[in-house]
């Protein structure tokens, strides 16, 4: 039992990977953009360095943090979107039927996509911030940032379905995504290391899931990251069990709903 319930969802996860390695234009639109970011806010800040401006770190280590943040954002699948047309089109009542969990299988499917996305993202980041900055860091710091950056992405991406979940009532979820979006962009530390912020800033993002997403797995390039591989494996954790729960919920209101009202 257990190995035909593993088998049907990985074949969704394949499925997915398949179709991701086929339509390339995306992911290709990310690369260029990757690099083009991380080349403007290397030059901003070599230039702030330069300039013999304030800067709080090491503007290699900047680069090569915001390499590892913006590394784990675009690899994430925007998979609310598919989602939700399948909410408004009616077709997720006929997918409902099959013998398996929708939610599981939807989530499968995007972890598929995120396999592909990663590692050419991942190729990106690497050899961009080595040519923009012409250093690397130690090489446990990047075995570190790496694995909990793949189960950063993946928590992501369960954030998605959640967010995707909610076509159930809204028209249109892009409100939520890009409310979730605006609080990881500050909350999560995406340009710059949390410690650079305001106090109050640090203390609201400690009670949100955005700093160990992107902040947390992305300072282990810096000379004094922002926690320890332990309590980022905890928090990860924590903030999994809490997304699994806010997704179970919603689409069991979801599915009762659509029961009740004869769908």
């Amino acid at each position: 039992m257990t190995a035909a319930f593993v088998a049907k969802y990985a074949a969704c996860s394949r499925i997915a990977a398949a179709q991701a390695r086929r339509e390339r234009g995306e992911v290709y639109g990310r690369v260029a953009f990757f690099a083009v970011i991380l080349g403007v806010f290397s030059s901003l800040w070599r230039a702030a360095a330069d300039a013999g401006l304030p800067v709080a770190a090491d503007p290699k280590a900047l680069v090569w943090y915001l390499a590892a943040t913006e590394w784990i954002l675009l690899s994430v699948p925007p998979i609310h979107v598919d989602i939700q047309e399948a909410i408004r089109r009616g077709d997720v009542v006929y997918q409902l039927g099959r013998p398996m969990s929708y939610v599981i299988a939807e989530l499968a499917a995007g972890l598929g996509l995120l396999a592909v996305r990663a590692p050419l993202l991942g190729a990106t980041a690497f050899l961009c911030a080595f040519a923009f900055t012409g250093w690397i860091p130690p090489s446990s710091a990047l075995a570190t940032v790496v694995p909990f950056g793949l189960v950063a992405a993946a928590l992501i991406t369960a954030l998605h379905l959640w967010i995707g979940l909610l076509a159930f009532w809204l028209q249109d979820v892009s409100p939520v995504y890009w409310v979730c979006q605006k609080l990881m962009f500050v909350l999560g530390g995406l340009m710059l290391p949390l410690d650079l912020y305001p106090d109050f800033i640090q203390r609201v993002a400690a009670v949100t899931p955005f700093p160990s997403v992107l902040a947390g797995p992305a300072s282990f390039v810096l000379p004094a990251p922002i926690v320890t591989p332990g309590e980022l494996a905890r928090n990860l954790a924590i903030w999994c069990g809490v997304t699994a729960f806010a997704v179970w919920w919603v689409f069991r209101r979801a599915a009762t709903a659509l029961t009740i009202n004869g769908g």
